[in-house]
């Protein structure tokens, strides 16, 4: 009977054992990104690749049309929705480098579209880089080789470039103008005079019209010799 019991113990046990494996979660694939180590969950991390494949694909072909025409927003708005996805679905799993990187080139290319940096070809240099690096950064998520590309050299261009001053979009001041305000208002005042002198011309003419030949009058008159006689 004990022997029995204590065969009945085992099996629940055995079968305790087995419930709670089958209850553990699998293994996650675990990488180096960015320097640190991330757990990503195998599905989530497939959904990401595939995610940054079709966007680098978005910003291959709107770079092409951009580039074409910089100062229009309507072709630059993709570019920056798909930094901006590029952005939130890196740091979702964890992938820190390729959110950084993202991230710059969202705000750089903000600044352009609020009209605070011109894109001068500077700024659309950078831009071809960024995209044509992130199959790199791709790549090293993935753990299949480093960067071809320096990725820090890219991203501190684009830092120069969200921080600079000079490229940003004033409206001229007084101050700056070519010709002074003194000057400004004198040959107002000048423009003005004319125009008054024009005016009173007009008037005049119209007051005293000018005598104009009567009909069969060639302008010519013979002489009155009727007083000398």
């Amino acid at each position: 009977m004990i022997y029995l019991l204590f065969v009945a113990v085992a099996l629940v046990l055995i079968s305790l054992g087995v419930w709670l494996g089958q209850r553990q979660p699998r293994p996650s694939a675990t990488r180096r990104i960015g320097g640190s180590l991330d757990e990503v969950d195998d599905d989530l991390r497939s959904v990401f690749i595939t995610e940054v494949k079709s966007e680098i694909g978005n910003l291959r072909r709107n770079l092409m049309l951009w580039k074409a025409a910089p100062t229009n927003l309507g072709r630059l708005m993709p570019l920056r929705r798909s930094f901006h996805t590029l952005k939130g679905s890196s740091r979702m799993v964890g992938a820190t480098t390729l959110g950084d990187f993202n991230a710059r080139f969202e705000r750089l290319l903000d600044r352009v579209i609020d009209k605070s940096m011109l894109p001068d070809p500077a700024v659309v240099a950078v831009v071809d880089q960024a995209v044509g690096a992130l199959p790199d950064l791709l790549a090293q998520f993935e753990g299949q080789r480093a960067p071809r590309v320096d990725i820090a050299a890219i991203m501190k261009t684009a830092d120069r470039l969200i921080k600079s001053e000079r490229a940003i979009v004033r409206a001229p001041r007084p101050a700056d103008a070519d010709a002074p305000a003194e000057g400004i208002a004198a040959a107002g005042a000048a423009a003005q005079a004319v125009r008054a002198v024009r005016t009173a011309v007009a008037r005049s003419d119209s007051a005293y019209p000018s005598p104009r030949p009567e009909a069969g009058n060639t302008g010519t008159q013979e002489p009155d010799d009727s007083a000398s006689r």
